[in-house]
């Protein structure tokens, strides 16, 4: 089956840890966090505190999807944070191998992402070569619920073969317009992994919702897509750079945004 990641934009933020502990339980295999600054996408979301109190919630992977200006900004915070993987849009980035190198570094996994309406030949060889996961965004920017862009099943299927072409092992990733009475489609144009925010939160029984996903995207592909992504589906943050110097940034962040540490204590004291 396709690796499924559930996005929690569509989750109903008010009882969030309950909300994915409920995910969990009806079998997904991860999360997907948009990181969203108000700038390279108009809509602002969170950052580096809902990640990291997500990641004592959740023993599962977490995608951290970057929807910034400047990601290699990002980069470090959202791996201290705990993201196993960071996800960058190419359209963001001056210099992509770069923010790759940052990610790297982190012992992350790398991914881009591209906007529903940038062309998959943007992506220069030596990069598609260079990442773990290329995420084909299929809505517009910022809001789900939106239905894919009719040249999805298109875009997926030139990636493939251009990924094919250069005798790459990059993974696929959909995001946007996934649903449980599609999602087979995304599978057999190419798709190895598929992000869904509606389709699971939205629906009349999220468990439901999951196995469907689950079950509709079975098929001969399953053992190749899940090699693709074992690096992400791996024991979650397991190989953090330098443990203490990364709790005393998240301690330092928390001070100079003044959290209460009975709200959010990187340290574990409270």
């Amino acid at each position: 089956m396709a690796v499924i990641a559930a996005s929690i934009l569509d989750a109903d933020f008010s009882r969030l840890k309950n909300e994915m502990t409920g995910v969990i339980d009806a079998g997904i295999d991860a999360f997907s966090l948009d990181v969203m600054d108000g700038h390279f996408v108009p809509r602002l979301t969170f950052g580096e505190i809902l990640i990291a109190q997500i990641r004592t919630w959740v023993d599962v992977p977490i995608e951290v999807h970057l929807m910034v200006e400047r990601p290699e900004r990002w980069v470090q915070r959202t791996c201290d944070a705990g993201a196993d993987m960071v996800m960058f849009h190419l359209e963001a980035a001056d210099d992509p191998s770069a923010v790759v190198g940052l990610i790297r570094a982190e012992r992350r996994v790398a991914g881009i992402a591209l906007r529903n309406d940038t062309p998959v030949g943007d992506v220069p060889s030596d990069l598609l070569a260079a990442v773990d996961v290329v995420n084909l965004v299929a809505v517009p920017l910022g809001w789900g619920g939106s239905a894919s862009a009719e040249d999805t099943f298109d875009r997926i299927a030139a990636l493939r073969e251009r990924i094919d072409g250069i005798g790459a092992d990059t993974a696929i990733e959909v995001d946007g317009g996934v649903k449980p009475a599609n999602a087979s489609r995304y599978v057999d144009a190419g798709a190895d992994m598929l992000t869904s925010g509606t389709g699971i939160y939205h629906a009349p029984d999220v468990s439901e919702a999951v196995a469907t996903l689950r079950d509709s995207t079975r098929g001969p592909r399953d053992e190749l897509a899940r090699r693709r992504l074992a690096p992400f589906l791996s024991v979650p943050s397991a190989h953090p750079v330098d443990e203490p110097a990364r709790l005393e940034r998240l301690e330092a962040l928390r001070v100079a945004l003044d959290v209460p540490t009975s709200v959010w204590d990187p340290r574990g004291r409270s």
